[in-house]
């Protein structure tokens, strides 16, 4: 990161005062495609900035972070961590998509001299080493949301067009990328605020969506793009195919076998045993990780978040009660577990939050392992 922080000051040293002779660049939107790594599978987004005269070709990029960073996945979780704008040459971005086989195409802007002048001033002082770095935000302040800002900044003509509603939210946006157990785990920790329509303003958090909303604006009586070019044809392939070995291997297939195995133990035995125990506890666990992460954090999406009444701590009591062999209490406890997860039954019903299909069998299960407490007439 070092010898990549040094390769970025010399570019700022030597192509930067190539501007003040009065060169002025050509500006363009780059976007990539989705990655395969979880941290690139919503695609990516620079600025480009090409002198044509000198041939100096240059990428802006807000994407950067470094992995050195002392207690870096500590940071990442409590919202700390910061990235930071660095200046690239085309060439070796453009290496680095064509190893990864991601797409790669540009939008070359319709900027009047003043325009450009005013986005090229704001990237130069956003690269002062005392402005560089960032707090990075997942929906509200990363490498597209920055490009966003400066683009939009130069020109009111669209405000009309970016306040209208997407008519989506940000949980329906995200999920349109992703599937399997990481939609799974990602929908458990994000809030109810991403479940709000969002407009098209907001939407532009993500790459696909910039580049779709910089189409169809406008630049005064102008549209806002004069070309598009791709530069990199996105070469991979979808993996959709798998058949029945793939499906049994996603979350709602394990999570309803579990079902199905606890259903048949309510009805041949009617109460609680040490599988039920074991189910409980591990919800119960996963409930007290997920509560640590949201007391930590300072990512706002994952603020109000009502997993937690199915996927909650508190459970872990209903498992103590009837190892302790303390029936009442037992029968309390997995009847005010009940009354949770009806809760969570109007928040669902109310869309106040997103229903994972995973999440739906989780509370199916834990409710017949409940109501098998309540039921049970064994014991004191």
């Amino acid at each position: 990161m070092k010898r990549y922080l040094l390769k970025w000051l010399l570019i700022f040293v030597v192509f930067i005062p190539g501007r003040a002779l009065g060169e002025r660049p050509e500006i363009s939107l780059i976007t990539c495609s989705s990655g395969n790594e979880l941290y690139s599978i919503f695609g990516h987004s620079a600025l480009r900035a090409w002198y044509p005269e000198s041939g100096k070709d240059l990428v802006f990029n807000f994407g950067l972070f470094d992995f050195n960073t002392p207690n870096f996945y500590s940071k990442f979780v409590k919202g700390q961590l910061k990235y930071l704008l660095g200046i690239q040459t085309m060439s070796d971005f453009m290496e680095q998509y064509k190893w990864e086989n991601r797409g790669v195409k540009e939008q070359k802007l319709n900027l009047t001299d003043e325009q450009n002048d005013k986005i090229m001033e704001r990237l130069e002082y956003l690269y002062r080493p005392e402005n560089r770095y960032y707090l990075y935000s997942f929906l509200y302040k990363n490498c597209t949301s920055e490009l966003r800002d400066i683009i939009y900044s130069v020109t009111d003509s669209n405000r009309e067009l970016v306040l209208q509603s997407a008519q989506v939210t940000d949980r329906e946006l995200i999920n349109g990328y992703i599937d399997g157990w990481t939609k799974f785990g990602i929908n458990l920790i994000l809030g109810s605020t991403l479940d709000r329509e969002i407009d098209l303003w907001q939407s532009m958090f993500l790459p696909e969506n910039l580049y779709s909303l910089l189409a169809r604006s406008q630049n005064g009586t102008e549209p806002f793009v004069t070309k598009e070019v791709e530069l990199i044809t996105d070469s991979q392939s979808s993996n959709s195919g798998g058949g029945f070995l793939n499906f049994i291997s996603t979350p709602v297939s394990i999570l309803l076998l579990l079902l199905i195995a606890v259903v048949l133990l309510f009805f041949k035995k009617g109460c609680s045993g040490w599988a039920d125990n074991l189910y409980v506890t591990l919800i119960s666990i996963l409930g007290a990780v997920l509560t640590v992460i949201i007391l930590i954090t300072e990512h706002r999406e994952l603020y109000s978040n009502y997993n937690l009444l199915w996927c909650n701590p508190l459970y872990i009591l209903v498992v103590i009660a009837s190892l302790g062999g303390w029936k009442k209490t037992e029968r309390l406890l997995s009847a005010i577990s009940l009354v949770f997860l009806a809760i969570l039954q109007i928040v669902w019903a109310q869309k106040i939050q997103y229903a994972e299909p995973g999440f739906v069998v989780i509370v199916i299960t834990l409710a017949f392992t409940f109501l098998g407490r309540v039921i049970c007439k064994r014991g004191r």
